[in-house]
């Protein structure tokens, strides 16, 4: 490995050792590190090790000498006898315990003289950042390394004490003994810069604040080429020659070394084979094995093809772009275009279109055919995420927040479902602060909830409805917006169908799904959302056109035959309806514009209205109704009499 091949914090630190009297470490702190070693006049990559590990080694490159203080077990250093000596004499004026063998044999000095022993500890550390000079043959300089530093106020149980705390380590950075080129310093390590008060930090020009990344595709690389004991033959995945190498190292992008080394052990224990190293990957990530996906049958798309025609009637044009996307997810082919396209969803749509017309019941379908329960949709209505904080109820609430022990719940969702087909409803709906959040999702197939807990999409089909385009604002003769009695910008409708009796031309369908099309990519542009746009793909928009004539005649149809077999099966009465069947297809035909939901309400309006009404008020001597036009065109009923044929019943 070259010097270049350094993650970037430890350039940044080495940098600034003795430079600046202060050092706020944050990000990723508990991970394991690449130690870039001195021997023989040589720089050579080591061992992966932990943070203290790699800040030793640089402050040793610097000529410096490192000390640690932890909140909880008190001062160490790494047996070195000068760094003992050096110690054992800081704190010569102070009663300390001493604990042995808690981490590699260390031995940790804790103070015991006041009430509170961080506090004492905080004057140790700026009595001897201010006093320190160096000795014959000793280091030029010293850092004490305060680890856990985001929880030394939980330390204190009065807040004097707290600020009292932070005030020493802020006047150490200040008053730091310097020698001819470098000082003495502290360097602090915490989750996030606001683990410690911002007034320490903010237009302090002592104070250097640098973050650890996650660990690049060069420093996974170097974890794999130096893993020992009975890791060791998974070191063949940092071979640039293995494919299955190469695609380990891309597929956990965004995990740290430690994680890494987790895969690696679960492969040892379940005897995966490095070859088949996705296996343990998928088993970290998802909690299983065997992978829906790959269990599927050979006949898997012509499922597909008839789940969807039974399920969704009309919509042709859709459905192939629908069973096209859904090939390629079912063959693991999606954004195979991208680098890392293994962590991608398996598919993405967004489905535009009127209401009713077939998008929520084509999301249900695929769920059906692919994993064979329509329950594998797990759908999110969009409307419930208006404010602008309802990114919380998503993600989870931040720490100190109401909610923040239960998560999020599109979060939890995909960890107890992992295989699942992702329904976000009416997305034009939701605040736009939301849609940033799907930027990841959508490209690195993953998120972090607010518990630090990632899961993962990669599994998954994503779809997005909205019946954007349909509608437009509505503007006074000055331009204004109108607004309804509750405040909301009125909205009014800008294609309808001219009439609803006559089947829809092609020059119609043409125009519906060129301004659906154009309608989705104004709003992510106009909401400053493009590259949102850039990662759905404008070839996955999916038109749903209005319902045609002869497909609402359909769907009144077989809704009319669902209601009489609920009512036969409830309520044991039999409707016979073929006196009203060519009144409630026409009124269907009517209702066409409004989708299916535009049928299911006609027939509620139409049919279940009246015979609720007949069944509250008449005595019901017979199990058989006979269903019949009135002269004021409303649906009437009466128990079937003697004489009665009516064998084309519903």
């Amino acid at each position: 490995m070259k010097r270049e091949h350094i993650p970037k914090w430890e350039k940044e630190v080495q940098s600034f050792l003795g430079v600046k009297s202060c050092i706020i470490l944050e990000g990723n702190v508990y991970d394991e590190y690449p130690v870039f070693m001195n021997e023989e006049n040589k720089l050579r990559f080591a061992c992966i090790d932990d943070l203290d590990a790699a800040l030793c080694e640089l402050i040793k490159l610097e000529k410096g000498m490192a000390l640690f203080c932890d909140p909880i077990l008190g001062f160490y250093s790494y047996e070195s006898e000068t760094e003992t000596s050096i110690l054992k004499t800081i704190l010569a004026d102070y009663n300390t315990s001493k604990t042995e063998n808690l981490k590699q044999g260390l031995t940790y000095y804790r103070p015991t003289e006041n009430e509170s022993a961080v506090l004492s500890m905080s004057e140790i550390i700026r009595k001897s950042i201010v006093e320190y000079k160096a000795q014959d043959g000793g280091a030029e300089w010293i850092a004490f390394v305060i680890n856990f530093a985001s929880r030394l106020d939980a330390c204190n149980d009065r807040q004097s004490d707290a600020n009292e705390m932070f005030l020493n380590l802020m006047a150490a950075s200040t008053l730091s003994k310097s020698s001819d080129s470098l000082c003495n310093m502290i360097i602090m390590v915490v989750d996030k810069y606001n683990d410690v008060p911002a007034w320490l930090y903010i237009n302090n020009p002592n104070i250097r604040t640098i973050s650890i990344g996650m660990p690049e595709r060069s420093t996974r690389r170097l974890y794999l080429e130096n893993l020992y004991g009975v890791l060791m033959p998974y070191s063949k995945l940092s071979e640039e020659e293995a494919e299955y190498g190469v695609k380990f190292v891309a597929e956990t992008e965004g995990l740290r070394c430690r994680e890494i080394g987790q895969i690696l052990k679960l492969a040892y224990k379940m005897n995966i084979e490095p070859e088949q190293i996705h296996q343990a990957s998928q088993l970290y990530k998802y909690g299983v094995l065997d992978n829906p996906w790959d269990l599927l049958e050979d006949d898997i798309m012509q499922r597909i093809h008839d789940t969807l025609a039974r399920r969704v009637k009309g919509q042709e044009e859709a459905r192939r772009k629908v069973e096209m996307v859904a090939a390629r997810a079912v063959r693991g082919l999606s954004g195979l275009q991208h680098s890392n396209a293994s962590n991608k969803p398996r598919g993405i749509l967004f489905f535009a279109g009127p209401t009713g017309v077939g998008k929520t019941e084509t999301a249900k379908a695929i769920a059906e055919a692919i994993f064979g329960d329509e329950s594998a949709c797990i759908r999110f209505d969009m409307s419930e995420y208006r404010l602008e904080q309802s990114d919380q109820k998503l993600f989870g609430a931040p720490p100190g927040y109401v909610g923040y022990e239960g998560g999020g719940q599109l979060t939890n969702e995909i960890k107890k479902h992992p295989f699942s087909v992702l329904l976000f409803d009416e997305i034009e709906k939701a605040s736009p602060t939301i849609l940033d959040k799907f930027l990841q999702i959508l490209e690195d197939g993953r998120m972090t909830d607010n518990q630090g807990n990632t899961v993962y999409f990669g599994e998954t089909i994503i779809i997005f409805t909205s019946n954007i385009g349909l509608t437009k604002l509505e503007y006074d003769e000055y331009g204004r917006p109108q607004c309804d009695e509750t405040g909301n910008i009125r909205r009014v409708q800008s294609i309808m169908i001219e009439d609803p009796t006559s089947p829809d031309s092609e020059e119609f369908k043409s125009m519906v799904s060129q301004k659906l099309t154009q309608g989705v990519k104004d709003y992510f542009v106009g909401n400053g959302r493009p590259e949102l746009l850039n990662r759905l793909g404008e070839d996955n928009i999916v038109v749903f056109q209005f319902i045609d004539k002869n497909i609402a005649e359909e769907i009144c149809i077989s809704k009319l035959d669902d209601i009489c077999k609920t009512i036969r099966k409830r309520k044991g009465i039999t409707l016979f309806t073929d006196d009203v069947v060519d009144m409630l297809k026409t009124k269907a035909v009517l209702e066409r514009a409004n989708g299916g939901r535009g049928v299911g309400n006609m027939l509620e309006r139409e049919l279940l209205n009246p015979l609720a009404n007949y069944l509250c008020t008449c005595e019901i001597e017979d199990n058989s109704l006979r269903c019949y036009l009135g002269k004021n065109g409303q649906i009437h009923f009466r128990m079937m009499e003697n004489g009665d044929t009516y064998s084309n019943n519903s």
